[in-house]
């Protein structure tokens, strides 16, 4: 299924992503989004498996339904 939407941008450059999309795609909020941009095209998809502080996507180790990555987890314990 194909779910398009035409949204405006507001003044600070933000869009809402409709609540039939979120829900297609099991958006929750608190998830990460990654966005990418590539001649005149903007890619937006749901980011799995990424440090809750970072964005790494390298050595992860999950914890409560998070995701932390090594390098993150040394500063922590440190």
């Amino acid at each position: 299924m194909i779910y398009t939407n035409y949204k405006e941008i507001d003044g600070v450059g933000r869009i809402v992503i409709s609540k039939d999309i979120r829900k297609y795609l099991n958006i929750m909020p608190g998830d990460v989004l990654k966005i990418e941009a590539s001649n005149q095209c903007i890619t937006i998809e749901k980011a799995e498996n990424k440090c809750v502080f970072c964005n790494s996507d390298e050595k992860l180790k999950e914890f409560s339904n998070k995701y932390i990555c090594q390098s993150c987890l040394d500063k922590l314990n440190n």
